[in-house]
């Protein structure tokens, strides 16, 4: 009966919208082959798209879809607005059986079950796991935003499988994500609360894309993906089926979103509505009503937005207390209103005090030298606007004015951070600022450049980071301008799958007169591969996820490419899927890095730490190296873990590639660090032992140094056992540092640094050969 009222909603929305929405062609269409829908990869013989009068969706039937996902899944979609097709909004729409992992599967089938101008139902059948049975069946209807999809799940082995993780995925190509309601950290195994909602969006100005999900019990989410599960045993024989509801809407509002939410859920509802007036009276062409709602914390967060029209507006809300505001593209923000939703009524609430916002433009130039240098803004405290598209807290100097950057925003008092290379060779300036309606705000920054890397020999370089390819959001242009502005001293890409931005990038480096490195991050589901340099110059460099991992070794090597384990503990990390006899081929050892990721746990970087370390001792040559793993500039830094290494001489990238091969360099978070002996250097010690000199300089002050060798572990709380050496310093800036060491054997020594502020510096080892 309940799923019968859904189903009665659902149609009873669909009216709703078809109402408000232009329509395309009328009817739901098929088209097998590649899809027509703009810059989509389902581009094989065998694909299938299908489209009604408000989106269009693409199953990748024989093309392979990314993060080496079975077929079947949705690798495209397409929205019509205003009276055309947009081009490609979707990565991935998928259902996971098992949290991030869809595999192992061996076979995948796509069946188009039903097909009318009414109705177009396709179903994937696969196998998780060889004993699970997965049939997803998608339906298109005429008429109607929302794409149905129900999953039936059926044990057909002989044992239990336990808190299976089994929900859907979204993942989208640009704009912004939102929800589950009441979370702000991203990453995985995170438990459902009653009041999270069940139901999570990506968004621009001009859409929504939504994932309904009644009854979700567990979530993970990163830049750019959301994934929903609901905790599931099955025993053998057993069956479970599990539904869904993915809404498309033209707009980039919430409103939509939740009026359907309220159908599925049959929730009691009322409704708000009023006018948006500009100081002088004026209706405001497009305001954004912005709706929070008190969590159990009683923490204020965004529940919900809608977009108006000529000044005025209407959303559907379930009953309870909201502070209100509004806002628009270029204005500020109003005062907050608090009103109480009530069943049934409507709550005429008008805003008329709403301002032009400021622009404001900023100078910044080295402190010593004063020409110009690359900086990142950020708005550290003032009036936050939290629908992303209307109003950013990050901004950069521009890549062909260096130096420079003009933006807008609201009018309010506010403090900026301006930094270049903050955290590692300068600190962040603070800038107070009061910004006044319709005002023109010049301001000049010096930042002072502490530490001057190159000028010793040392080039910094983030080896893990991505653009606007699949689940990246960050434009090209605006990847070099962050990672100048982070104090790099080498541009470098490494997309999922794919360099189609790296030539762009490449340019834009040359440019800048800054070296460059083309990267790739092959992308399996058991393992994600940093592959480094790529070539560009026209010959064929692809490398097959689907391969196995001798495979994928072997085309690295082709390249001549240093290859780099990603990740190496998280969910889809080589070393965890090996732990598990989980990866194609088994375990091959022809890789050259491990990488420590600036975007995961800590617990998880130390167990790639401890790991290594583990092959130290067994003098296998494995060397660390840093990355960020930065999808979006806006939100994280570029650089927050990067690689510094040693060149000799004048800079080339070959002595760059040469020093990551033989581990001439560390990983940082922040701290520096300049070794008597070269990491990765074997050096010849007499059996009375030796001193270990190295100078040791953070902009946060020196905390802890630690030396490592055989036998240093991390301890259940993080803290390291079985060190050679450790010493607290109270914070000074610079260290010199002598050990005195005695070694019984042939070992080696690393160190561990942390400033103070909590960031940490790991080197690659030197090698010692007792005399």
């Amino acid at each position: 009966m309940k799923y019968a009222k859904i189903v009665f909603w659902s149609f009873l929305l669909s009216v709703v919208c078809s109402l408000n929405l232009q329509a395309a062609e009328p009817g739901v269409q098929v088209r097998k082959g590649p899809t027509d829908i703009v810059n989509g990869i389902a581009l094989a013989d065998e694909d299938i798209t299908v489209s009604n009068e408000f989106y269009k969706i693409a199953f990748a039937v024989g093309t392979t879809p990314p993060w080496g996902v079975p077929h079947g899944s949705i690798v495209d979609s397409a929205l019509f607005v205003d009276g055309e097709w947009t081009d490609n909004r979707t990565a991935l729409i998928d259902f996971l059986p098992h949290g991030w992992s869809a595999w192992p599967s061996e076979s995948q089938r796509t069946h188009i079950v039903e097909q009318s101008p009414d109705r177009v139902v396709i179903q994937i059948t696969r196998d998780y796991d060889a004993n699970i049975e997965l049939i997803t069946t998608y339906t298109v209807t005429s008429g109607s935003n929302i794409l149905d999809v129900s999953t039936r799940m059926t044990n057909r082995g002989e044992k239990t499988y336990e808190d299976l993780l089994a929900g859907y995925s979204l993942c989208t190509l640009s704009g912004y994500m939102f929800g589950p309601w009441g979370t702000v950290e991203r990453g995985y195994d995170q438990v459902a609360e009653d009041w999270f909602g069940d139901y999570v969006l990506g968004y621009d100005e001009h859409f929504a894309m939504a994932v309904h999900y009644p009854g979700f019990t567990d979530f993970a989410w990163g830049t750019g993906w959301r994934d929903l599960y609901r905790k599931q045993t099955l025993a053998p024989g057993d069956t479970v089926d599990l539904a869904a509801w993915i809404q498309f809407d033209d707009i980039g509002s919430a409103a939509g979103v939740m009026r359907h939410n309220l159908a599925l859920n049959e929730k009691p509802f009322g409704t708000v509505s009023g006018v948006v007036r500009s100081t002088e009276g004026n209706a405001v062409a497009e305001p954004v009503v912005i709706f929070e709602k008190a969590t159990p914390e009683a923490r204020d967060m965004l529940f919900a937005w809608t977009v108006g029209e000529n000044g005025t507006y209407e959303i559907a809300l379930e009953e309870g207390e909201y502070a209100v505001h509004a806002v628009a593209k270029g204005y500020s923000l109003t005062a907050k209103q608090r009103i109480t939703v009530s069943p049934g009524e409507n709550t005429l609430l008008d805003f008329s005090n709403i301002s032009k916002g400021g622009e404001v433009v900023l100078s910044v130039v080295d402190k010593k030298t004063h020409q110009p240098i690359d900086a990142r803004i950020e708005v550290v405290e003032g009036p936050e606007i939290l629908v992303e598209y209307v109003g950013a807290r990050t901004f950069f100097t521009e890549l062909e004015e260096p130096g420079m950057a003009s933006f807008q925003l609201a009018q309010g008092e506010y403090t900026l951070s301006v930094s270049k290379g903050a955290d590692f060779t300068a600190r962040e300036e603070m800038v107070n600022l009061s910004v006044v309606s319709e005002g023109r705000h010049a301001l000049d920054q010096a930042v002072e450049q502490l530490i001057d890397l190159p000028g010793s020999g040392w080039y910094a370089a983030d080896l893990h980071h991505h653009s606007d390819i699949l689940d990246g959001v960050t434009p090209p242009d605006y990847l070099v301008r962050s990672q100048l502005a982070g104090g790099l001293d080498i541009v470098f890409v490494s997309d999922h799958d794919s360099i189609a931005n790296n030539e762009q990038i490449a340019e834009m480096a040359k440019s800048r007169s800054v070296p460059f490195i083309s990267g790739i991050e092959v992308s399996p589901n058991w393992g994600h591969i940093n592959v480094l340099p790529i070539p560009l110059d026209g010959r064929d460099v692809s490398i097959d996820p689907g391969a196995t991992v001798g495979e994928i070794f072997a085309r690295a090597r082709e390249l001549d490419a240093l290859v780099m384990v990603a990740h190496p503990y998280i969910t889809y990390g080589y070393f965890h899927s090996a732990e598990r006899d989980m990866v194609p081929g088994g375990w091959d050892a022809d890789f050259d890095l491990i990488e420590i990721n600036g975007a995961i746990s800590t617990k998880d970087n130390h167990k790639a730490l401890q790991r290594t370390w583990e092959f130290w001792n067994n003098q296998e040559k494995y060397y660390l190296a840093g990355g960020s793993d930065v999808h979006d500039v806006w939100r994280y830094r570029s650089g927050n873990a990067r690689t510094i290494a040693r060149v000799d001489g004048d800079f080339t990238l070959e002595k760059y590639y040469q020093a990551l091969k033989q581990g001439n360099s560390y990983v940082s978070f922040g701290p520096l660090v300049y070794p008597e002996h070269a990491f990765g250097q074997t050096i010849h010690v007499p059996a009375s032992g030796f001193d270990l000199y190295f100078k040791t300089v953070s902009v946060h002050g020196v905390d802890t140094i630690t030396v490592v060798t055989e036998g240093s572990r991390f301890n259940d709380d993080g803290e390291i056992e079985g060190f050679a050496f450790q010493k607290n310093y109270d914070g000074v800036g610079e260290q010199n540092v002598s050990v005195a060491l005695t070694p019984k054997k042939n070992t080696w020594y690393a160190l561990v640094i942390e400033d103070g502020q909590g960031n940490w510096a790991m080197s690659n080892p030197i090698w010692v050969n007792v005399l």
